[in-house]
């Protein structure tokens, strides 16, 4: 993250049997949409659009500090399911989240993330007997998107994420594809709620799953935002499921791209693999980049903010995603200059491809990657919960099996030897 700064149907052989799949990314890793915001002077904060005390019966509230935001810190780690923890020996606050933890000590300007040591622009202090934190370090350190209102005086935290039921709702209501690019969903109208839209710049880019695949990126996008500079190369990038190959029915010749989830032009993220799936010329060009287009002609025109969203899909452990979900809603006018929901398939016309590896032939150039996903060969181990695509990454006791016969045991895919 940098600055100021959520996955759908499309063209494979096997999507019934994909479609009783739970994807990995579900399964106890994405977190509870959450928006946290408060208001410099003020002792209430929202959380999800609910108002609550920040420091329940002692009427603290945010301050600016060296022009950092400093927060009585609890209320607000507690809301992302984190811990707090103080030290009054050493003076010490422990912050835990997930498998991060962060370490302040009043009045010290360095801190620790995950025990390495990092520098504050503003250190710690106690006021009024409350100890107030600089909230950026912390969200930052946590993965989190943080956002500021000047004209509001407002600072956002937040985390979001691309939950079972979510993606359950959006099966049921998308189209197989049927030769275009894009469909509308849900009306054309996206799936923000009030609270998370944000008229702060920001960018946030979610943690990629145990597979490592992409989750959503969200961003407020706003001409502060936007390059200034030429885009540098994104070869050092490797998303998963890229294989690529060259037809000579694709223009440009090859099958995949890098695409950005947030296009480079709206926010200058590059080489961030956060923001980089395997998608199809296609994709790219006909899907994506209309959208991404409109909102930066909008933001250039007005210099207004729009809330962006683009969502990859996966199915079961598909390495490549079968489309991306995009979300669009201009803020200072609600919506009336740029307001979209759009899926795009990640396919290429006259083009098989295995989204669970990421190969792809032709009709004229049938191979082996041709197979059924149920009949790709994996490998095993007796007692083993995962499946391998490496038969040295199982141990000595690994096995030939059929990729049905796995899935049927209920195994599910080994993150090391994924790619």
């Amino acid at each position: 993250m940098k600055k100021l700064g959520r996955r759908f149907l499309a063209f494979f052989l096997i999507c019934n049997l994909l479609l009783s799949f739970v994807p990995v990314g579900f399964a106890g890793v994405t977190s509870e949409d959450v928006v946290v915001s408060l208001q410099i002077g003020n002792p209430m904060m929202q959380v999800n659009g609910t108002q609550t005390e920040i420091d329940a019966g002692r009427g603290t509230s945010p301050v600016v500090i060296g022009g950092r935001t400093l927060v009585p810190i609890r209320a607000i780690v507690e809301a992302f399911d984190g811990t707090v923890g103080w030290d009054g020996a050493t003076k010490t606050v422990s912050l835990t989240m997930d498998e991060t933890v962060i370490k302040l000590v009043i009045n010290s300007h360095t801190a620790y993330l995950n025990h390495k040591a990092e520098t504050l622009d503003v250190a710690p202090t106690i006021i009024n007997g409350r100890t107030m934190l600089p909230i950026r370090f912390v969200a930052e350190g946590f993965h989190l998107g943080v956002a500021w209102d000047g004209k509001a005086k407002t600072v956002f935290v937040l985390q979001n994420g691309f939950d079972e039921s979510e993606y359950a709702r959006l099966k049921r209501v998308l189209p197989a594809y049927s030769g275009t690019p894009y469909v509308e969903i849900n009306g054309d109208v996206p799936y923000f709620k009030d609270y998370e839209i944000i008229s702060g710049s920001f960018e946030y880019y979610s943690d990629l799953d145990l597979l490592g695949r992409c989750d959503v990126c969200m961003a407020s996008v706003a001409p502060d935002l936007m390059p200034t500079e030429e885009r540098e190369s994104i070869s050092s990038v490797t998303p998963t499921g890229w294989k690529n190959a060259s037809y000579e029915i694709v223009e440009g010749d090859y099958l995949y791209n890098r695409c950005h989830l947030i296009g480079y032009q709206l926010t200058g993220e590059n080489a961030n693999k956060q923001n980089l799936i395997t998608g199809t010329r296609y994709l790219n060009v006909d899907g994506m980049l209309p959208f991404e287009n409109m909102v930066a002609d909008y933001v250039e025109k007005t210099g207004n903010h729009v809330m962006y969203r683009v969502t990859p899909v996966f199915s079961g452990n598909n390495l490549v995603a079968d489309g991306v979900l995009m979300e669009a809603y201009s803020v200072e006018d609600q919506g009336a200059g740029v307001s979209f929901c759009v899926y795009c398939y990640n396919v290429q016309p006259e083009i098989h491809i295995n989204y669970l590896t990421g190969d792809s032939w032709s009709d004229d150039q049938p191979n082996e990657n041709s197979k059924p996903v149920a009949a790709q060969k994996v490998y095993r181990t007796p007692s083993g919960k995962k499946y391998h695509f490496d038969p040295e990454c199982g141990g000595k006791n690994s096995y030939e099996v059929t990729m049905d016969e796995a899935l049927s045991a209920g195994l599910t895919a080994c993150a090391k030897c994924v790619n």
